[in-house]
């Protein structure tokens, strides 16, 4: 009876017109941002809606009444959270027993049909797939909880991934009923089983039930500021000499492709994250549209890059060709934002790494501290270097403390950086949350919310 027709994806701040569609006898309906009334409205069920001017998670509720006051239906949106041009979804066929079952994985996406790329984990492990619409499942325990999860590709860096938690007296999907909280362990710190995780996490001083601790993968985006690209070209043209001959041009999204896959022929032992682990790249150049009554920005961003070979080699594939920028131009903060928004959209252990080099400038609508406040909500952890010999103004604003001028400090950065990941679990809890009302508990042991 009642959605939203203005769909805020991205990261969204100031004043937004917010329209509805509404039908099936729909009076009157009530905005609640985050629980508060904001507005109510009537037909054309359209109003104006302040956010503020710094980035911060919401949940938006239109909640639909006919004339008796009698609730009809209501619509949830949830503005600056991961959010993908992809969904995906996860449903456990019928059947008894840990033997002989499947999974059903149903998508849908504005980029295509067809995934061009789709992987399955079983608790963590990557499993074989051959029809990815009915996935067979290794033997499990029945009475232990399990995770089963689903990252599609559909090409132009739009992905998606899905879980389903099942097992014990629970079958769930994440997308609906369960909220991810990354963690970290403390020094020598390891986490109880399930049951004694009961009372460790909070939101808004209420206890949250834990349903799953996942370990998973690992997500690094990487914002490249323009003036960091002699730099990093150089740093990379090391690192080629090392491992192997590679071209100094990418060019097409095919060239690029074909790097990847030659890259996981080499080993660098040391620099590992293990198989699952992805990185992107977004530059921080931004092409601005109106859509629906706001202006959109968007970042150029790489698909996501993975496989087998050492991390090093994997960021060493990263196209050559940097978007046309020019120093005023750049929004630096704004895409440290789209970044850790993307890090954080797989529900995985993640981080959020900025290059700057020594001309640095930053044009953004937000200062590094909202930017970083922000990431902190959301919980992606922030990395900053400051490749060069020069270090820029920028570099000094953001904190950057480590200095890549070598293939060797960027090999100690990146190993930096997966073992601050290796520390990290997801904690799923029940409910959906925003990531700033939740909290650990006073009860819980060697651990903290990941910063």
């Amino acid at each position: 009876m009642i959605s939203f027709a203005s769909l805020f994806v991205g990261f969204v701040l100031g004043i937004v017109h917010v329209e509805l569609m509404a039908n099936g006898g729909v009076d009157r309906v009530e905005l609640l941002l985050d629980g508060r009334l904001v507005a109510e409205l009537r037909e054309p069920f359209t109003a104006p809606l302040d956010l503020g001017c710094e980035p911060s998670p919401h949940e938006l509720v239109a909640v639909a009444y006919d004339a008796r006051g009698k609730e009809l239906d209501r619509a949830r949106q949830w503005i600056n959270r991961p959010r993908t041009t992809a969904e995906a979804s996860l449903v456990l066929e019928e059947g008894h027993g840990g033997r002989g079952r499947a999974a059903r994985l149903a998508w849908r996406a504005l980029a295509g049909e067809v995934p061009t790329r789709v992987s399955v984990t079983f608790d963590g492990v990557p499993i074989a797939i051959d029809d990815p619409a009915r996935i067979l499942l290794p033997a499990y325990e029945p009475a232990e909880v399990h995770i089963l999860r689903a990252d599609l590709e559909f090409g132009r860096g739009v992905s998606t991934s899905t879980e389903l938690v099942f097992g014990g007296w629970r079958t769930v999907g994440t997308l609906a009923e369960l909220t991810a909280i990354p963690v970290e362990l403390e020094a020598k710190a390891s986490l109880p089983p399930m049951d004694g995780l009961a009372g460790w996490f909070e939101a808004r001083g209420v206890p949250l039930e834990v349903a799953a601790v996942e370990v998973g993968g690992v997500d690094v985006v990487f914002v490249a500021e323009g003036s960091a690209v002699p730099e990093l070209k150089r740093v990379l043209e090391q690192i080629e000499l090392e491992v192997g001959p590679r071209r100094t041009a990418i060019i097409t999204v095919e060239e690029l492709e074909e790097e990847r896959v030659r890259a996981k022929a080499y080993h660098r032992s040391g620099t590992t994250a293990g198989e699952d682990f992805r990185s992107r790249v977004i530059w921080p150049v931004a092409t601005m549209s109106n859509q629906s009554g706001m202006v959109a920005n968007v970042y150029p961003t790489t698909h996501w890059f993975d496989g087998g070979a050492s991390g090093i080699e994997r960021i060493a594939t990263v196209p050559r060709v940097w978007p046309p920028w020019h120093r005023e131009g750049q929004r630096i903060a704004d895409a440290v934002v789209v970044a850790g928004l993307s890090a954080a959209e797989g529900n995985r252990r993640r981080a959020v790494v900025l290059v700057l080099g020594p001309a640095a400038q930053d044009g953004s609508l937000l200062a590094p501290e909202e930017a970083t406040r922000f990431l902190h909500r959301i919980g992606v952890p922030l990395h900053v270097w400051s490749a060069g010999r020069k270090r820029s103004p920028e570099a000094t604003r953001w904190g950057a403390s480590t200095t890549i001028r070598r293939s060797r400090d960027f090999d100690a950065a990146l190993r930096q950086v997966l073992r601050a990941t290796e520390v990290q679990r997801i904690v799923w809890v029940q409910g959906s949350h925003l990531p700033q009302d939740l909290e650990v508990a006073p009860l819980a042991r060697g651990i903290r919310l990941a910063r």
